[in-house]
């Protein structure tokens, strides 16, 4: 478990992040800079338009609140315009070398990583560190789930987490569930932090 508290820890998601948001910015700016502005913006409205749609199908093909899907639609949109016309500009400076950097940043992902170092692994098994990531994780993939099936399941999961964190400290437990958290709510500090709501005297 320790090569997956390395790398699959909150330090290592932050820094992942912050390199993904540094190479999108690069490449969205080669693709400003070498590519023509109208071919820029057909290449992000495409790339926009297409993730869009599909999570617009899939949202109204299994009913869910009109609000909750147009938030989706927006979010992954413009994720998959910035994301496409970066592509685009790494195409155009690097060549085929770009599917070797799309296929590191994949591979190096926080999910993935923490999915290939703990195969086999179960609840009881991850650190109070783990658990909180794999809520916090879970909360993503809860939001992107196409089907009745798979937020079932992904539901599921996520009750176990909760029920492993108040087995080993219901007290904080307690604590946190008094906080009214929401279901994005990143329990780290109560379970992590040994000296939350620590009080002088």
């Amino acid at each position: 478990m320790a090569a997956t508290g390395i790398f699959g820890g909150r330090r290592y998601r932050i820094v992942w992040t912050a390199v993904v948001g540094f190479l999108l910015l690069a490449g969205c700016g080669a693709a400003i800079l070498l590519i023509s502005p109208t071919t820029c913006l057909m290449t992000f409205v495409m790339g926009a338009g297409t993730v869009g749609s599909v999570y617009l199908s899939a949202g109204m093909a299994d009913g869910q609140p009109a609000r909750h899907v147009a938030r989706q639609v927006v979010k992954w949109s413009l994720r998959s315009g910035v994301l496409t016309l970066a592509v685009c500009g790494y195409a155009v400076t690097a060549g085929w070398t770009t599917i070797a950097l799309l296929l590191a940043v994949v591979a190096t992902a926080p999910y993935v990583v923490t999915r290939l170092w703990t195969p086999a692994s179960t609840v009881e098994q991850y650190s109070d560190e783990e658990l909180c990531l794999a809520w916090c994780l879970s909360t993503a993939a809860l939001e992107s789930a196409a089907t009745d099936e798979q937020r079932l399941a992904i539901t599921a999961t996520r009750l176990s987490y909760l029920d492993e964190l108040e087995r080993r400290q219901p007290e904080k437990f307690a604590a946190w569930l008094e906080t009214s958290p929401q279901a994005t709510a990143d329990p780290s500090d109560f379970f992590i932090r040994t000296d939350h709501h620590t009080a002088s005297d």
